[in-house]
């Protein structure tokens, strides 16, 4: 979805970072994340984990992409129009699950990858890769049409 905001205002760094949570570089960033993620549970768990500590593990890192962004929001100065387009997404993920659903699509596409790449076909993590990938299309084919929906609506009015 686009934003309504003027990016004639925006300092070139300002793009970037704004461009860092919008298709493409949003997805290829969370494919990357995902990519990274048993990986970096192995070396905090060992190889030998369990499927319950594999889901606990992503579910850190998954709280970890919500925890970061608030502290670099929270910490570092911003302009207003960056600070609005980010309320405005952080408002959408609290209205619709949808908006927060369909990251996890990349997610899971990043944790596929790796599952390939290292030949460590185990059903835990063929498992837990599918339910994003599902659960996150799911939610990537629910955004689309809501966005849709609040894209005509605001059509409408303007």
């Amino acid at each position: 979805m686009n934003s309504p905001h003027s990016p004639k205002t925006l300092t070139a760094s300002e793009k970037l970072l704004l461009a860092l949570d919008s298709f493409p570089f949003g997805a290829i960033w969370r494919v990357a994340v995902g990519f990274a993620t048993f990986p970096l549970l192995e070396h905090l768990f060992g190889s030998r984990n369990s499927a319950l500590l594999t889901a606990a593990g992503l579910l850190g890192v998954l709280l970890l992409l919500r925890i970061l962004p608030a502290l670099v929001r929270k910490l570092l100065p911003f302009s207003t129009e960056v600070k609005q387009v980010w309320l405005e997404r952080r408002s959408n993920g609290k209205r619709y699950d949808s908006y927060q659903w369909q990251k996890l699509l990349w997610i899971g596409i990043g944790l596929s990858l790796y599952i390939v790449q290292s030949h460590n076909f185990s059903t835990d993590r063929i498992a837990i890769a599918s339910a994003c990938v599902v659960f996150g299309a799911a939610g990537m084919a629910r955004w689309r049409f809501v966005a849709a929906r609040i894209d005509s609506r605001r059509s409408a009015v303007i």
